[in-house]
């Protein structure tokens, strides 16, 4: 569906949403086609987005229903940096509609909700604004998923570059905006037994390096060892020895740790470097 339809399907009739019921005849007793296949098609929206909600809250055990104010704002702020306004607007309406069929408060009444969805908004027009001729949407290849980075992560070796790639991978799959993770110092790193608190830059624009401002982002351990964001950015931590500087640094082909901050460049070429099958002899992604 393209971003405009799924505005529509947002917008369009809806549980606790006033207007004629799909099942009402019109005049002269014929039951309105349009109506009825919107309705419909907003109900299957709905209920793959909470599909979707539900599945990120099992992996983060969250509780999903009722959900708290702060679990709806944690999701949706992480589809908000890949999803149109009008798709973030229907993922929070899916919520909403849930939460009201079983009696409960919906989470996009929320205050912070609502700021959520004005800010995507906002931000929407204004890049809209900047380069109206842009097309907004890429036709380039898409990135990764999170599967599959969770599986270019599990092939990651034991070296350095291997254990700041496999954290770089699993905190992407989280859904983090990888070119903000670029921007993480080791100060916005906060280590705990329960997991990490990352304090992210906000960026201008994409590849731009400019920061806006930071929110901070908060991320359990998880019970599969191999599979934890937290446990994989505490190894690279530890075993790169990083007290201060960019969390992911450049390592050249003999193993040293350098300071300098690798790029987005370079991101993309980790990405084709672990997507690819190993071959021997093949260079290392140290993303210089």
């Amino acid at each position: 569906m393209t971003p405009a339809g799924e505005e529509v399907a947002a917008a369009g009739q809806g549980p606790g949403r006033p207007g004629a019921d799909a099942s009402t005849p019109g005049q002269g007793g014929h039951t309105p086609c349009a109506a009825t296949l919107q309705a419909a098609e907003t109900r299957r929206l709905y209920a793959r987005d909470w599909a979707a909600f539900e599945a990120w809250c099992a992996t983060w055990k969250r509780n999903p229903l009722p959900a708290s104010p702060g679990t709806a704002a944690a999701y949706l702020a992480l589809l908000a940096r890949r999803l149109a306004p009008g798709a973030l607007a229907r993922h929070a309406a899916a919520l909403s509609d849930r939460h009201r069929r079983a009696g409960h408060p919906a989470p996009g009444d929320d205050p912070a909700v609502q700021a959520l969805l004005q800010a995507a908004r906002v931000a929407h027009r204004a890049k809209q604004d900047a380069a109206p001729s842009a097309r907004p949407f890429s036709r380039r290849t898409p990135p990764p998923s999170p599967a599959e980075l969770a599986r270019m992560a599990a092939r990651c070796p034991g070296d350095l570059a291997g254990l700041r790639d496999r954290a770089l991978l699993l905190l992407a799959a989280t859904g983090l905006d990888r070119e903000a993770l670029l921007f993480l110092d080791r100060g916005g790193v906060r280590l705990t037994d329960a997991g990490v608190e990352l304090i992210l830059p906000r960026l201008a624009g994409e590849d731009s390096g400019e920061a806006t401002s930071t929110q901070t982002v908060a991320l359990p351990r998880v019970a599969a060892v191999l599979a934890c964001p937290v446990r994989a950015l505490e190894a690279w931590i530890r075993g790169a020895g990083l007290r201060f500087g960019p969390v992911f640094c450049k390592v050249d082909r003999w193993g040293n740790v350098e300071h300098g901050r690798l790029g987005a460049a370079a991101l993309r070429g980790i990405w084709r470097a672990r997507a690819a099958p190993a071959r021997r002899g093949r260079r290392r992604p140290d993303a210089g």
